[in-house]
């Protein structure tokens, strides 16, 4: 198993956006979840870079957790490869295209 936590397999295993260059991307882990921009496409990869995700909300540990996102003009691009089933990998971990989120999982 890929994934620590339904919420992150329902997201891998869910349609794929077609990729635009500035929409969001998610990669998913574990149990947490990164919030990545698209800045670049190929035939069978994109370009990403990480957010700024700044939490927002006031539930510490125990609660929904809120971000907002801004791009990182600093970032270093990753790339992530298309593969046959259809989906985007950096590594082993999905990258979620058309989906921005951010998430950590405290109980690890």
């Amino acid at each position: 198993m890929k994934y620590g936590t339904l919420t992150n397999l329902v997201y891998a295993e869910g349609g794929t956006s077609e990729p635009k260059i500035g929409d969001g991307a998610t990669l998913l882990c574990w149990s947490d979840r990164h919030a990545y921009t698209i800045v670049e496409i190929k035939k069978n990869y994109v370009l990403v870079t990480r957010d700024i995700a700044e939490r927002i909300d006031r539930n510490f540990e125990n609660g929904p957790q809120e971000y907002s996102y801004q791009n990182d003009p600093d970032a270093k691009p990753v790339r992530a490869n298309l593969r046959k089933d259809g989906k985007y990998y950096i590594g082993n971990q999905v990258l979620k295209i058309g989906y921005r989120n951010e998430h950590y999982d405290y109980s690890f």
